[in-house]
């Protein structure tokens, strides 16, 4: 599925207008979160050219996300996934290259990582059930769920080992942590949280961003949904 440009997501990494192509491709679902392997491969990283190309490479294993072959072009590279491409391109000085998307300067993109990072990722807890004594389901933002021991609040983030399918740490939401704005106008700026503003509802988050470091007592107040946990 393909949609307008000028329909497109502000975060995602191509002009929204052009005299070329008026249309981008969209991902199976996530649309809001995510970027599609189409888009990826043909219009960030200019791998391949068309969608035949593209779906060649997936169809015979070249792509993984997240240590997990993929075999659909339209399938969602979210925000912190890793994207390891085989055999990938002729252009390509080595034989396998690992990508991370991130968000700078508020638009998705991609940044070269290690073989080795490219096996771990961090997520976002957002929810947790209770399944027996001493079992916890813990449920991911991307849809992942887990039976753990470890103790973990909603907030938190959790440090998978994705080649292994296992939980590394448990990284706390809590006065000192180190986060990174993942929405809104300070999207892919990092600072650390200060302090909780209780509301009628909820709270919001302090962040001292590291772009203001330098100016006295200044921070942001953001909801929870904006921030994430990365130490």
């Amino acid at each position: 599925m393909h949609i307008k440009k000028t329909q497109m997501p502000m975060s995602w990494p191509v002009p929204r207008k052009g005299k070329r192509k008026r249309f981008v491709a969209v991902p199976s679902h996530a649309f809001s979160k995510g970027i599609s392997l189409l888009f990826l491969l043909r219009d960030v990283l200019k791998i391949v050219k068309t969608r035949k190309e593209a779906r060649y490479m997936v169809l015979n294993g070249m792509v993984k996300v997240n240590s997990q072959t993929r075999k659909d072009e339209n399938f969602p590279v979210q925000f912190f996934d890793t994207l390891s491409l085989d055999k990938a391109a002729e252009k390509s000085a080595s034989s396998k290259l690992n990508y991370r998307l991130e968000i700078i300067n508020k638009k998705f993109s991609l940044m070269e990582i290690s073989a080795k990072d490219a096996e771990t990722k961090i997520v976002k807890i957002k929810g947790k059930k209770i399944l027996g004594i001493k079992k916890i389901q813990m449920n991911l933002d991307d849809g992942q769920n887990f039976i753990t021991k470890e103790k973990f609040s909603v907030g938190d983030s959790v440090v998978l080992n994705t080649k292994e399918g296992k939980i590394v740490k448990i990284l706390p939401l809590k006065k000192g942590s180190k986060v990174e704005i993942i929405a809104g106008k300070h999207a892919g700026e990092k600072g650390e949280l200060v302090n909780f503003e209780e509301l009628t509802r909820g709270r919001n988050y302090k962040i001292k961003l590291d772009s203001l470091k330098d100016a006295k007592n200044k921070s942001v107040s953001l909801p929870y949904k904006t921030i994430l946990v990365i130490a």
